[in-house]
């Protein structure tokens, strides 16, 4: 390839990417109502699916060390079908780029700028995605070590603040698995299962780009399983202040619950802390679902994917805005339609169809060198 630099993750880099990346919008939705109050218990058991989906997705990295999916793709399948199942891939990134960009646009529309177009603020936070792509992945990486204290430590304290006005009402937990598991495996599968942890497809981009690609399986798992931990704690904190029924009619449940804090009668109204977390988790989010798509381009065209950043996020902009006419559609597509008919093929079906391939042709190549 022509002027193609291979740029390097640390390992904790890694971590913090992967552990943004899964909370990301998540908080700012809180998928798994349809588990009621137990929605905390299908989180739990989603991410212990998810830890699966992981040692699937590192598996597969590891048959071809330093090749990205993309990669294997053409590996198994040769350079049309192969650079076929890429272009599907590089869509598919597209457009859930976009739908998690439309996740912030409608927050800050919604309770900020609530005068504001929601145009420019899809522009304005791509403009800064934009740049921070260009350039490279270890930008980000960076930018993620330095913000990763905050973002961690702001979610602690709104819990904490919460506890102290005395706003948490914990039978609202009560009755445990009440209504039986049903609901429990309903909302696990499709929805929690594929966001967000099934979401980590996108990081088959990335991983085979860490300093220690054999340690970055352990790192990969701990991020998930910190996530899945957070977005429990996320949960619970979102049903004692809300309960159950507020928390289901709520289009953003943190903030809704962080608006309940009063402390001392001076603290109050902490709706930015929220913003900021939810911005840079977005921004994560949406930049690594953005790489994806450029490494994609970059393999298809033999080019350096940092010619395609500003003509990619342009499209992106233009499809998080066109994508649903307001927010109640926006939301029933993301958490009905798009996990079932988007995710699953894409994080499930098509992996699991190269894979014994996959095995097929690295076993054969390894018995041709012997």
């Amino acid at each position: 390839m022509k002027n193609i630099l291979v740029e390097k993750l640390s390992l904790w880099q890694l971590f913090i990417l992967i552990f943004i990346f899964e909370i990301g919008s998540a908080a700012v939705i809180s998928p798994g109502n349809d588990a009621n109050q137990d929605a905390w218990i299908a989180i739990g058991l989603a991410m212990f699916f998810g830890l699966g989906l992981a040692l699937m997705y590192y598996f597969m990295l590891s048959r071809l060390p330093g090749k990205n999916l993309f990669e294997i793709f053409q590996f198994c399948f040769g350079k049309w079908l192969g650079n076929l199942f890429t272009l599907l891939y590089i869509m598919y990134f597209l457009y859930i780029a976009s739908r998690v960009l439309r996740d912030f646009c409608e927050l800050i529309v919604s309770f900020i700028f609530d005068e504001t177009p929601i145009e420019f603020i899809a522009i304005t936070m791509l403009l800064v995605i934009m740049y921070m792509l260009y350039l490279g992945i270890e930008v980000m990486g960076r930018t993620s070590e330095v913000f990763m204290p905050y973002f961690f430590s702001f979610i602690i304290i709104i819990g904490i603040a919460i506890f102290i006005s005395g706003e948490m009402e914990f039978e609202n937990l009560f009755p445990i698995l009440g209504d039986g598991f049903k609901p429990v495996m309903k909302a696990v599968f499709p929805q929690l299962l594929t966001f967000p942890f099934g979401e980590l497809i996108a990081f088959t981009m990335i991983i085979p780009y860490t300093s220690k690609f054999k340690k970055a399986k352990k790192v990969t798992l701990l991020a998930v399983m910190a996530s899945g931990v957070m977005l429990i704690y996320n949960a619970i904190l979102q049903i004692t202040t809300l309960g159950v029924e507020a928390r289901a009619r709520s289009n953003f449940p943190l903030l809704s619950s962080a608006r309940e804090i009063s402390l001392l009668e001076f603290i109050e109204r902490v709706d930015l802390i929220v913003v900021f977390i939810v911005m840079f988790g977005i921004i994560v989010k949406v930049s690594v679902f953005f790489y994806g798509a450029l490494k994609g381009l970059e393999l298809i065209s033999n080019r350096p994917y940092r010619m395609y950043v500003v003509p990619i996020g342009t499209i992106i902009a233009f499809i998080s805005v066109k994508i649903s006419n307001n927010f109640a559609e926006h939301i029933e597509e993301g958490l009905i339609v798009v996990p079932l008919f988007m995710h699953v093929p894409f994080q499930l079906f098509f992996p699991l169809m190269v894979l014994p391939i996959l095995l097929w042709k690295t076993r054969k190549s390894k018995e041709e060198r012997k």
